[in-house]
Order: C-alpha cells, then structure tokens, then sequence
C-alpha cells in the first residue's frame, strides 16, 4: 500500500478529532472517569476507549485501505506492519495522567505516516478548544475560539534565554544533566503533546525528550511542528525521529526545535 497524503483529507481530520473530543468531554464532566490500569502500569479511561472507537470508525469511512495503529490497539504484528508504506497512526487521548488530574492539558492526536515519516498531523486539545494541524508540503495552522491562524515559518523574536518546555508528569534524570550543561534557561512545564505545539506557536525554544516515549506520543505532533519549520531530531544522531522502522513502538531519546531556533 502506498498512500501519498490528500490535501483534501485535512478538512474530515479536524472534524473527527473535534467528535474524538466530544466524546472524551463527556466522560471529563462525569464524577467517574472510569480509571484502569493497562499491563505496562500505565493508566487508560474509558474516554481513551470512547476517543479511539470515534476515530477509528471515521478513519475507516475516510480510507478504508489505509491502516490504522492506534495505542489502544497494539496487538498489530511486526511483519504485518513492516510492510506498511502509509498508515494512520493515533493517540486517542494522549496525556491520560493529565486528564485524571482535570487539569486541561491533554490532547485527541491524528498523524499520517508515509514512509518512516510524519508528513501530516492533528493535535486537538478540546479544554482548551485549540486544534493545531498541519501538512509538510502545505503549512500549519492554528484553530482556536473559531478563528483560523497560520502559523509562522519563522518568529523574528529570538529568545536570548532559551524557553525550554518539559513534561509535566515525566521529569526525567537526563533532562536535568541536559539543562545543566545547556546553562540559563527559562522552563516552562506542560502536559501531552502540546510541548510541540508550545515550539509550533513559537511559545518556546527547545523541547528536549531524554525518556522513554512510544511512536503514537509524538508523531502528529511532530508533523505540525515540521510542517511549521521546525524540526525535531534523534537525540544521539541528529537525524530525523521517523517510524515503523523496528519491532518496538518506542522512541528514542529526541529534541525537537522551534523553527526560529534551529
């Protein structure tokens, strides 16, 4: 299979993480959001459950033969997905932990990858009704309160202290070492895959991801930010953080660059 990326197919993408986001805030406004506990120990709700249900439905409805690799389902073999040259790759609610604390910072995440790369992507963040999105060939935008904001190739306002954004609920030892020898710096903590989206806007500098993340975390994400002129960079080789190219779903160690700072 060998999918190049429709233009026309960003219009129903936003549409859909917007319904993802419908059925997350469903559950966000419920007393019980519906809590367990995956193998790995890590949390999943039951609006991951009703988040990844929206999109892969309508993903399917869009391209019925493109395949769909979601974090809630990750029981696709290796040989299987190896064969793969295009294939939709979700994370239906990335940010659980942000989610259970109710603080807002959690996101509906839809990325097309072609090849071993995230050409195109949509980060919905339904509390705090921005959608960003973007395409490599075509640009980034913002959609926030209705309005529609194409985000800058280049910010002339260079910070001279670095902004740097990191998790905030994954301190990781290699960060604080990474911070360190960069020296001043500013920080700035946010959840999800928004720490991207905080470099797309131009709201920070560097995101440096010295722990463990999966493929899902990052990839739509990191297709707006490119798409925006950023870049985003294996930690050890310098080269591009690209996908499916191994048995395992995770990451290595990365930083990701604002487009005026790399």
């Amino acid at each position: 299979m060998n999918h190049v990326f429709k233009q026309e197919w960003l219009g129903p993408l936003l549409d859909i993480a917007t319904e993802a986001g419908e059925a997350i805030m469903a559950i966000y406004k419920q007393d019980d959001l519906g809590v367990l506990t995956k193998s790995d120990d890590s949390p999943v709700t039951a609006a991951d459950l009703a988040s990844h249900q929206v999109i892969v439905e309508r993903l399917k409805q869009l391209t019925p033969d493109i395949p769909v690799m979601s974090e809630e389902s990750t029981d696709i073999d290796w040989q299987q997905r190896r064969h793969w040259q295009s294939y939709w790759l979700i994370d239906p609610l990335d940010g659980t932990k942000e989610f259970i604390k109710r603080n807002g910072e959690f996101t509906v995440n839809i990325a097309f990858i072609h090849h071993d790369t995230a050409v195109a992507g949509v980060v919905y963040a339904p509390v705090l009704d921005k959608c960003f999105y973007g395409e490599l060939e075509s640009g980034a935008w913002l959609k926030h309160a209705g309005e529609r904001i194409e985000l800058p190739k280049v910010n002339s306002s260079k910070a001279l202290v670095p902004r740097i954004v990191g998790s905030r609920s994954h301190a990781s030892p290699g960060l604080q070492a990474f911070l360190q020898e960069l020296g001043e710096h500013e920080m700035k903590s946010v959840g999800s895959s928004l720490k991207f989206c905080l470099l797309a806007e131009g709201e920070a500098d560097i995101y440096p991801r010295l722990g463990l993340t999966s493929e899902w975390d990052t990839a739509a994400a990191q297709a707006v930010l490119e798409s925006a002129g950023g870049r985003v960079v294996q930690y050890d080789t310098n080269i591009p953080l690209n996908y499916n190219q191994k048995s395992d779903i995770l990451n290595p160690y990365f930083i990701a660059y604002a487009p005026h700072w790399h």
